[in-house]
Parts: structure tokens; C-alpha cells; sequence
């Protein structure tokens, strides 16, 4: 009998809701409100405030009330904040720095800098030290770190993988794959700081334009699923290779 694992569908849960508010407001190319989202999308106008709540505090939407000159009550709009491209100082000084860590010392600043992020994570969540997280407790708190930083993220309901929808330098990324190692060896130092009740496998770079995954190896969990047949970029593990 194979024990290959078996290929399971991507998530589709409230952060698939959230990308695709994403996309229809930047596709409107203007400001919207709740009544015309809830019209495209079919959701109760009170679901949608808490997705597009959601995506102001974590600095993807910008919140504004619109201006009135005739009586009634102001819509409260909502529009794309987009970030700077890759012509950017900071951005690129970010990438010559990422791939002076991957080229220097392979993980290890890296990971360093994991374990300090696990932390403030920690402690930003008032957990002690000494406390001992189970799974679940460690892939969220990992997944709202993720977020705070401007990652998309989806947690497999199994607890071995996270999904990361959206990257904050995935331009970068793309032309400098040296950022997406330094981010494997930051969730590797994270998750060894959180507890070491999970570990990072492997980060598998843009399996599709908008995801790439990261496998976690939890216990009683031996196997992962196997690396994808054609990635687009090299996948990289929590070791160095």
C-alpha cells in the first residue's frame, strides 16, 4: 500500500474572502463602500465591515469618509494601499541585505532573528516562557506574526502547513529568491523559539503566482508532502542544503 501523502485542495475560508475584496476594489480602480461590495459579493454588509476592519488594521485598505456638501449621511469608502514598487531605496537595500545574510552564513542571522521574533510574539501575547504551546497555539500565533508583518496567511486545518498568500516584498522576491531563504530561516528560528513542538520542513517558493507553502513537521507527523514536481523558484528548507 503507498504511504505517498495525497494532494489536498487549498483552503478556501475567510481569507480567500478577503483577497478577493482585494482584488474587486483594486480592480474598480476607486474608493467603494459596504453597499456596492455587499451587491458584488453577495455577503451580509456586517460580514463584509469585519473582513475590510480586518484589512485596514493590517494596513491594506485605507479607511476614509467620503466628503458632502448635500445632507445626508457620508458613505465610509474603502481603497487600496499600495505599497512601493521595487524602485524604492528601502526595498532595495532590503534585498542587497537579504542576500548578503543567505550568502554569508546561510540561516543563522536569520534564524537568530526568528527566535527574537517568537519572543516578542510571546510576550505581545503575555505567554510565559516557561509555558509549553501545543500545535494549534503555535501555527496561529505564527500566522498572526506573519500577518503583522504583511504577510496573507492560511492555516491547514492538520496543523502542517501555512499557506502565505501574500508576501510584502513578493515584487523583491521575485528578482532576489536570497529574500525568500531569509524567510524560511526566520520561521525556522520562530518556530524553535515558540516551543520546538513544531519545525519548518521546507519553504516552497511561488507553487502558484500568488502562494508559496510551508511544511511543517509536527509530532507524530514523520511524512510531508513531497515537494512540487516543477517549482518556479528552489524550494528552501529550515536547514541550509
Amino acid at each position: 500500500m503507498s504511504t505517498e501523502p495525497t494532494e489536498r485542495p487549498l483552503p478556501d475560508d475567510r481569507s480567500s474572502t478577503r483577497r478577493r475584496l482585494l482584488q474587486l476594489i483594486e480592480s474598480a480602480n476607486r474608493p467603494m463602500d459596504v453597499a456596492e461590495l455587499a451587491a458584488l459579493t453577495g455577503l451580509h454588509a456586517n460580514t463584509l465591515r469585519g473582513h475590510l476592519q480586518l484589512l485596514v488594521d493590517l494596513e491594506q485598505l485605507d479607511r476614509t469618509v467620503e466628503a458632502r456638501s448635500t445632507p445626508g449621511r457620508p458613505r465610509v469608502l474603502y481603497s487600496v494601499r499600495h505599497t512601493v514598487g521595487t524602485d524604492d531605496p528601502y526595498k532595495q537595500l532590503a534585498g542587497e541585505l537579504a542576500s548578503g545574510i543567505a550568502h554569508a552564513d546561510g540561516h543563522g542571522a536569520a534564524h537568530s532573528a526568528g527566535r527574537h521574533w517568537g519572543r516578542r510574539l510571546r510576550a505581545t501575547a503575555r505567554i510565559d516562557d516557561d509555558v509549553t504551546l501545543d500545535v494549534p497555539s503555535v501555527t496561529a500565533l505564527a500566522a498572526k506574526g506573519l500577518e503583522q508583518l504583511g504577510f496573507g496567511t492560511e492555516t491547514e486545518p492538520l496543523g502542517d502547513r501555512l499557506y502565505l498568500t501574500r508576501c510584502p516584498f513578493g515584487d523583491l522576491a521575485r528578482e532576489n529568491p536570497s529574500v525568500c531563504q531569509v524567510h524560511a530561516g526566520l520561521l525556522s528560528g520562530l518556530f524553535e523559539e515558540l516551543g520546538s513542538v513544531v519545525e519548518l520542513e521546507r519553504l516552497d517558493i511561488y507553487v502558484r503566482p500568488d502562494l508559496c507553502v510551508a511544511h511543517l513537521r509536527t509530532p507524530g507527523r514523520a511524512e510531508v508532502a513531497p515537494a512540487p514536481r516543477h517549482p518556479r523558484h528552489p524550494r528552501h528548507g529550515g536547514e541550509s542544503p
